[in-house]
């Protein structure tokens, strides 16, 4: 896939933040696949306006994982959302991800915040503008202070792709933090095992400049981060259920892989109540 050249962008990105162009990529070849599971039209007119080489996310795992990761946190979130129609979204680390398209017109008294670095809501402001109900947040989720310009109702925060580009002592404040502002909600994220972490180090520091720093071998870990967390969900990627959704011959590659747990293991998403 590539981008029109006459009128593309370039992107400025390095390290973790560049790695936001792994996950676009990934939802923007779903868009053209016949066994499209998120029908991501945005993210492909995104793809299409940025002077880049996406042929460099290859190598790193199957573009298919990634897009039933993020139609299974969309799932999520609508769950919770008819449930709070009048809640507060917050997607950390949002890079150029494209869920607010995909779920918010479906939920119009939702208050939706996307964060990240400055450098990339720079990125984001060429494809998303604020708006009533929308706002883009520049900050570093590590960082203190943009928490306070959230109101504190009712809460669904995600973090797609990203805590494992923290160390675990800021997962942890971060969750500290999230839970003591909200007086109640919901936060989903994904974790990688060690082999998972292992397997793509040196693929991921050649190619984005990236490193994972925290990795997951048991949930109960997890757990044990932020007292008021209830895990309600612990989902190993390869048992989706959206994973039916895809041609035979990767369901019957994942079913195999399925059979070995460093394998099953490598990325699961796990989903607490507050």
């Amino acid at each position: 896939m590539k981008s029109d050249s006459d009128s593309a962008r370039s992107v400025d990105l390095t390290g973790a933040q560049k790695t936001l162009l792994i996950t676009l990529y990934a939802k923007a070849l779903d868009s053209r696949s016949k066994h499209s599971i998120l029908h991501d039209e945005k993210a492909y007119e995104i793809v299409k306006a940025i002077d880049y080489n996406f042929e460099n996310t290859a190598g790193f795992g199957n573009h298919n994982i990634i897009v039933v990761r993020a139609k299974q946190i969309d799932e999520w979130i609508k769950e919770f959302l008819k449930n709070h129609p009048d809640s507060t979204v917050v997607n950390l680390g949002c890079g150029l991800d494209t869920r607010v398209a995909r779920i918010r017109p479906l939920f119009p008294g939702v208050s939706w915040f996307d964060v990240d670095f400055p450098e990339v809501i720079k990125e984001r402001q060429a494809f998303f503008h604020n708006e009533e109900g929308y706002q883009m947040l520049a900050s570093s989720i590590t960082e203190v202070t943009w928490l306070d310009q959230l109101p504190r109702n009712p809460a669904t925060i995600v973090a797609d792709g990203v805590f494992e580009y923290l160390f675990e002592r800021e997962v942890r404040t971060l969750l500290n933090r999230l839970t003591g502002h909200f007086p109640s909600g919901q936060i989903s994220f994904d974790v990688m095992n060690t082999y998972a972490v292992e397997q793509g180090r040196t693929r991921l520091k050649e190619t984005m400049g990236a490193e994972h720093r925290w990795a997951v071998d048991d949930p109960r870990s997890v757990d044990a981060l932020d007292s008021k967390l209830k895990r309600v969900d612990t989902l190993s990627l390869f048992a989706s259920k959206y994973m039916s959704g895809l041609e035979f011959r990767y369901r019957l590659m994942y079913a195999f892989v399925r059979l070995f747990p460093n394998f099953k293991n490598m990325i699961r998403l796990l989903r607490y109540d507050f």
